[in-house]
C-alpha cells in the first residue's frame, strides 16, 4: 500500500450471505423450469424409437433424477436395452445409445437456455441486501 492508501470493501459479509442463500434457490428453480423441457425431450425421443407395438415409445417419460429431472426409456420392457444399445442378434452395439443420449445431446443448448433463464429469474426475484453504511 503505497502512500498509506487503504481500500475498504463494504457489504462483503452481506454479499456472501446473499450469494449463499440465492445459490440454494437456483437448483430447485432449474429443476422446476426443466420439467417442460424434459417432457418435450421425451416426446422427441418417443418419436424416434421404432414402433411395433408402441410400448417402447410409450415408455419414454420424464423421470426424477439426482439433483433434477431426467428422461427414461424402457421401464419394464425387457427388450428396451437391445433396441437402444444393441449388441447381439445382428444388432450392432452402440454404447452411447441410438435414441435417448443423441437426442439429449442435440438439445443441450436448449437446456442451457432453460437453466440460464431459471438462474436469471431467481436472481431478479431475490431480495438482495443493500447497505448505506
Amino acid at each position: 500500500m503505497a502512500g498509506g492508501n487503504r481500500i475498504e470493501v463494504k457489504g462483503l459479509t452481506e454479499a456472501r450471505r446473499d450469494m449463499n442463500a440465492w445459490a440454494t434457490q437456483v437448483a430447485p428453480a432449474v429443476t422446476q423450469g426443466s420439467a417442460s423441457f424434459a417432457t418435450n425431450l421425451a416426446a422427441k425421443v418417443a418419436g424416434k424409437v421404432p414402433k411395433v407395438s408402441g410400448a417402447l415409445a410409450a415408455s419414454v417419460a420424464p423421470s426424477p433424477a439426482e439433483g433434477g429431472i431426467g428422461v427414461s426409456i424402457g421401464s419394464g420392457l425387457r427388450y428396451a436395452g437391445w433396441i437402444e444399445f444393441g449388441g447381439s442378434r445382428g444388432r450392432p452395439l452402440v454404447p452411447e445409445g441410438r435414441y435417448l443420449a443423441p437426442t439429449a445431446l442435440a438439445a443441450q443448448d436448449e437446456f442451457t437456455q432453460v437453466a440460464e433463464k431459471a438462474a436469471d429469474d431467481t436472481a431478479r426475484r431475490y431480495p438482495w441486501s443493500t447497505s448505506s453504511k
